[in-house]
């Protein structure tokens, strides 16, 4: 149980484009380093400069890759992209091989979730031509503008690459979004088909048979008045016995539709399957009763607001999801275990899922603190 744990932690750590970057930077790194080292040109100290700023840029970069700077501010976020450039000039003044602008190519695969593409793009011009400035005016290399043409390609076709993939996943994770929402709201469908169902037919019996049979009781009644001796005793038998299947029949009638009850559990668990990121632990009330769709729609609705928003702006991994029968209510708990927000603002989301309940008279609250983010739902039992 343990090692599944620390290999779901480690999994984003050294997922395979991970791995490719720290693979390119050991390369680069290493072997500029060796070169140095073995060079009569450098002594000691270049080589302990070169080797210091190669540790800074790929301890600044995977910083920069971790979810839990989600919630750092941009402004930090621009900051860490900026140490990191700082680390390839300063290698450019100490490394005399112009392939330590590999680093620059791995550095701008970041740029994307900072600024944007469009943006990225006009200003590779100006983070690319240090590269030849200083291997043409400082190192004297002959080659220097054709090798930064070079990596100024190369540093465009990443950029492209990485925005194509952003693109791709942003629309599997919306594709992936949209097929849960549909299973959702297909459970739902098919548990009001199926009320929809038993309460037509429970209707057809206490409309069709209970009448019948309630004129039969009366019948029976009258002929009991009106009639002696043996056949008296046959018809109040008979009158016994319609009276009693009368009452079994009104039971039966109840009982359907007691059962005619939505399952939200169904939908709840189509909602909740294979969110990126994110396990969701679910603990339904199995004496939770609801007879309205747009009771279990509402609710539905709101806990796939509060997984979006958990997903989108949260560093949390699990969530917790109760759904309790309280004496005249419904309680709604969703509670993430990602870190405090210094302020709450509440967008369209939060406030679409507060007017949704105050149409069924239902009430929201949200609440932050060290424990994560939590969102209390509260239905009366009479909104049903």
């Amino acid at each position: 149980m343990l090692q599944k744990v620390l290999l779901q932690k480690l999994k984003p750590i050294f997922s395979l484009d991970m791995f490719s970057a720290v693979g390119t930077w050991a390369v680069v790194s290493f072997s500029a380093c060796y070169f140095m080292l073995v060079s009569d040109s450098f002594d000691l100290g270049s080589v302990l400069v070169a080797a210091c700023l190669h540790l800074t840029f790929i301890t600044l970069w995977l910083l920069s890759t971790q979810t839990f700077t989600n919630n750092f501010s941009r402004t930090f976020k621009i900051a860490l992209l900026i140490s990191q450039y700082g680390c390839v000039i300063g290698l450019y003044f100490t490394v005399p091989y112009n392939y330590s602008a590999i680093l620059v190519t791995i550095w701008c695969t970041l740029l994307p979730t900072v600024i944007s593409m469009r943006l990225a793009i006009l200003s590779a011009p100006l983070w690319s031509a240090p590269l030849w400035l200083i291997y043409q005016y400082y190192w004297h290399e002959e080659y220097a503008l054709m090798s930064a043409v070079l990596f100024f390609m190369f540093n465009i076709f990443a950029l492209i690459m990485v925005n194509t993939a952003n693109k791709e996943r942003l629309a599997k994770e919306h594709a992936n979004q949209l097929n849960r929402q549909l299973l959702a709201t297909q459970k739902l469908l098919s548990q009001a088909n199926k009320q929809a169902e038993r309460v037509r037919i429970a209707r057809n019996i206490h409309d069709l048979l209970g009448h019948h049979l309630t004129a039969l009781t009366i019948n029976l009644q009258v002929a009991s008045r009106i009639s002696q001796g043996e056949a008296k005793e046959k018809i109040e038998t008979c009158h016994g016995l319609a009276k009693l299947l009368l009452s079994d029949v009104r039971e039966a009638v109840s009982e359907i539709r007691e059962k005619s009850n939505i399952e939200l559990k169904d939908a709840l668990l189509a909602l909740c399957d294979n969110l990126p990121g994110l396990k969701v632990q679910l603990q339904f009330d199995n004496n939770v009763k609801i007879s309205e769709v747009n009771i279990a729609d509402t609710i539905v609705k709101c806990v796939q607001e509060s997984l979006t928003n958990t997903i989108k702006h949260s560093t949390a991994d699990r969530l917790q999801l109760d759904i309790k029968q309280l004496e005249q209510a419904i309680a709604v708990n969703i509670c993430d275990n990602g870190k405090p927000i210094k302020h709450l603002k509440v967008g369209n989301g939060l406030r679409g899922m507060a007017e949704r309940l105050e149409l069924i008279g239902g009430d929201v609250s949200f609440t932050h603190n060290v424990n994560g983010f939590r969102t209390s739902i509260i239905v009366p039992q009479a909104a049903q």
